[in-house]
C-alpha cells in the first residue's frame, strides 16, 4: 500500500509513485489517476490540521484517511476532499482521537457523474464531528456509512449532512451508533434536496445499539425536501442487543459477551470489510473492540494501540 504521512503540514513520508503533491494544504491528485489499492494518508499528532484533497477528472482512486493524535489538550481537524468529473473514490475516514475536546470536520464536493462510497470509523474519546457532503454535480452518487463507538465516559456527537444541489443524483446515509457502559452517542442525520433538483433519490438509515443500562445513543433522522419529482425515505432504530439471538447464540456455546461481542461486530462489518490492508484492518478491530469491552478491565491495561506506528 502506498502512503503518506502529513506532520506540522508537511509530508514526512510518501512511497507513493504517482505525481501527488502538497502545496499550501492542498493534495492534489492528478487527473487520470487510478490506484487498484488503497492510498493511505495520516495525519499525525497534529493537533490543528487543515487539509484539502483535490482529486483529478476521470479518476479511479481508493484512500484511508487516518486521524491518529494522542494529545489530551484541545484538537481541531478540518478536511475537504473535492472529486471533479467523472471520478470513482473509496474512501475510508478512522478518526482515533484521544483529546477531551475534538473537532472533525469534513467537508465532501461530488463533481459531475462521480461516485463517492464514504466510509467512517469514529472511536475517539470526546468528539464533535461534522460531515458535510454537498452532491454538487449533474448525475453525482454518494453513498456514506458512519459507525460511531463509544464506552466508559466517551461522548461523540455525530452530524451528516447531505445536500442536493444538481438534478439526477443518489444520496444513500447509514450511520450507527453503538455505547457501552457510560458511553454516549448522538447522530444527526439529514439530507436535503433543494428545489428544481429533479430525479433524485435519497435514503437514510439510523442505528442505536446500547448495550448497558447507563449508555446513551441518540439518532435523529431529518429529510428536508423541496422538489416533488424524487424518490426519498428513511428509518430509525435504538435498542438493546435482541434477546432472542443473544440467546440462540448462548446456546451454541458463547458466553453472553462473546454473543454480545458477535452482534456488535456484525453492525461493524460494512466498515471493517472496506479496509484492504490487513494490519490496519487488525488494529481497527482492536481498537473498537478495546473501547466497547475491555477498556476498564485490568487484564488489559494497555494503551489503546494507535493505527499509525513510526
Amino acid at each position: 500500500m502506498e502512503s503518506i504521512v502529513i506532520k506540522n503540514h508537511q509530508i514526512i513520508e510518501n512511497t507513493t509513485s504517482k505525481n501527488i503533491k502538497l502545496n499550501d494544504r492542498k493534495l492534489t491528485i492528478p487527473e487520470k489517476t487510478i490506484y487498484e489499492k488503497p492510498l493511505k494518508i495520516t495525519l499525525l499528532e497534529d493537533n490543528h490540521e487543515e487539509l484539502e484533497i483535490n482529486i483529478g477528472s476521470n479518476s479511479d482512486v481508493k484512500i484511508i484517511l487516518e486521524v491518529a493524535d494522542k494529545s489530551k489538550g484541545n484538537s481541531d481537524y478540518r478536511i475537504k476532499l473535492i472529486t471533479n468529473e467523472n471520478t470513482n473514490l473509496k474512501y475510508l475516514l478512522i478518526a482515533a482521537l484521544e483529546s477531551k475536546n475534538a473537532i472533525l470536520t469534513h467537508e465532501f464536493v461530488a463533481g459531475k457523474d462521480s461516485n463517492l462510497d464514504l466510509l467512517a470509523g469514529l472511536v475517539s474519546d470526546v468528539l464533535t464531528a461534522k460531515i458535510d457532503v454537498k452532491v454538487a454535480g449533474i448525475g453525482a452518487s454518494v453513498k456514506i456509512r458512519a459507525v460511531a463507538v463509544s464506552s466508559d465516559n466517551n461522548d461523540q456527537k455525530i452530524d451528516v449532512y447531505m445536500n442536493h444541489m444538481a438534478p439526477n443524483t443518489f444520496g444513500d446515509m447509514t450511520n450507527i451508533g453503538i455505547a457501552n457502559k457510560k458511553g454516549r452517542v448522538i447522530l444527526n442525520g439529514v439530507e436535503k434536496i433543494e428545489k428544481g433538483m429533479k430525479n433524485s433519490n435519497v435514503y437514510q438509515t439510523l442505528k442505536g445499539v446500547i448495550t448497558s443500562d447507563d449508555a446513551v445513543v441518540e439518532v435523529n433522522p431529518i429529510l428536508l425536501i423541496d422538489e416533488y419529482d424524487i424518490k426519498a425515505g428513511h428509518a430509525a432504530t435504538v435498542g438493546r442487543l435482541e434477546e432472542e439471538a443473544l440467546y440462540y447464540l448462548q446456546s451454541r456455546g458463547l458466553t453472553k459477551k462473546d454473543a454480545e461481542k458477535l452482534i456488535i461486530n456484525g453492525f461493524l462489518r460494512p466498515v471493517i470489510d472496506e479496509i484492504e490492508d490487513e494490519e490496519l484492518k487488525e488494529r481497527f478491530n482492536e481498537l473498537v473492540n478495546l473501547r466497547i469491552w475491555w477498556i476498564n478491565e485490568s487484564r488489559y491495561k494497555k494503551k489503546i494501540p494507535v493505527l499509525y506506528k513510526e
